[in-house]
């Protein structure tokens, strides 16, 4: 782990986002799923719990990169938001402003709002704010999945205070958080700031911020592969039970066990069985986690393109068609491969020499 990078999370990463918007958001179009019946069922009915496994991911990554740097005050606090904002606000704001653009098209031509309805000045302005869900409103709007942007934000936010304020006692502060987000999603709480999709932000993230330390704990016993023989069986038991009858039982209580178990059991197993780190190292499956931000950001504004294309222009398409499948699988896959080459790093490298020169002047 030499560098920021962990090439098998980001295989992971690439996968967890082609299955929340190939599968779980295919139904923006419509209850027809061109694979329905099949191994995708479960993408296509609990799918959205992989959004939970984005912040696993998420927390286990940032305490990589900016764990003992923040607790060690080698990265100031500028440095360490600058780089999360450069990171997501850019192509947050692009989406943004093409939904919007393409929500008033449909509006101007007798159609209703595609899928989020939601988009007023206000839920405009929320967004621009990077509060768009889960803080002040509780609505979705505009680019829908963006919600789990704010409750990202938030997660970095207490992320730094635990280690730049706690740095001694920032194992008990993450718990802390962790525990909070349990209790949010136990309890059942929907108010601003104590809400569901606020408690899946600090349930994933700071478990994947333990899962973290107790991984390079054990490296640093030289336990590495004991630890992957552990976890290995832990995924499989779990993922046997809660992909069949598990999940309709457990309910909401789902969540918790995913977020606390298989998805932090399904990370430490990956990194710690040598076979499966090789594999999932692999450049074309690391690539996916790459774009994976880009992926999860345009796939709602090409649905809204395609179903709005076809509503105006009277295309016929046939949406639950693997032609249709495909056709939206490589326009999303296509766009979010440019705009990370073509936008992305050059808006996230813009921003950050300019508060570097700003800095320095």
């Amino acid at each position: 782990m030499g560098s920021d990078r962990i090439h098998p999370l980001d295989s992971l990463r690439g996968i967890a986002a082609l299955g929340v918007t190939m599968f779980w958001h295919y139904g923006h179009f419509g209850p027809l799923r061109p694979f329905d019946g099949i191994a995708a069922d479960w993408l296509y009915r609990y799918g959205l719990m992989l959004v939970d496994f984005f912040f696993v991911l998420s927390g286990f990554v940032i305490s990589h990169a900016y764990l003992r740097k923040l607790a060690e005050r080698e990265v100031s606090p500028s440095q360490f938001f600058i780089a999360r904002f450069s990171r997501l606000y850019p192509l947050h704001i692009l989406t943004l402003l093409i939904v919007a653009a393409l929500q008033f098209y449909r509006s101007s031509n007798g159609l209703g709002p595609f899928v989020y309805g939601a988009n007023d000045l206000h839920h405009f302005l929320l967004n621009v704010a990077f509060l768009q869900q889960g803080i002040v409103s509780t609505e979705y709007s505009f680019n829908g999945p963006s919600w789990s942007l704010t409750v990202e934000e938030l997660s970095y936010l207490m992320f730094f205070v635990s280690l730049y304020f706690f740095a001694g006692r920032h194992r008990l502060a993450f718990l802390v958080l962790l525990v909070l987000g349990v209790v949010i999603n136990l309890a059942a709480w929907d108010t601003h700031v104590f809400n569901l999709n606020i408690s899946r932000g600090l349930v994933g993230f700071f478990t994947g911020c333990m899962a973290y330390q107790l991984h390079r704990l054990v490296a640093a016993r030289d336990r590495s592969k004991l630890l992957g023989m552990v976890a290995a069986p832990v995924v499989i038991v779990l993922i046997a039970y809660f992909s069949t009858a598990g999940y309709p039982r457990s309910g909401g209580l789902s969540l918790l066990v995913n977020s606390l178990l298989i998805f932090p059991a399904i990370v430490l197993t990956v990194l710690n069985v040598p076979i499966l780190a090789r594999l999932f190292s692999l450049r074309p499956i690391a690539y996916l986690g790459e774009i994976s931000y880009s992926i999860y950001m345009i796939h709602f504004p090409v649905q809204l393109m395609l179903a709005t294309m076809d509503q105006v222009y009277l295309l016929g398409f046939l949406r639950g068609s693997l032609q249709f499948f495909f056709l939206y699988l490589t326009l999303t896959m296509v766009l979010s491969a440019a705009s990370y080459h073509l936008f992305e790093k050059r808006a996230q490298a813009a921003i950050r020499n300019a508060w570097s020169l700003r800095a320095n002047a």
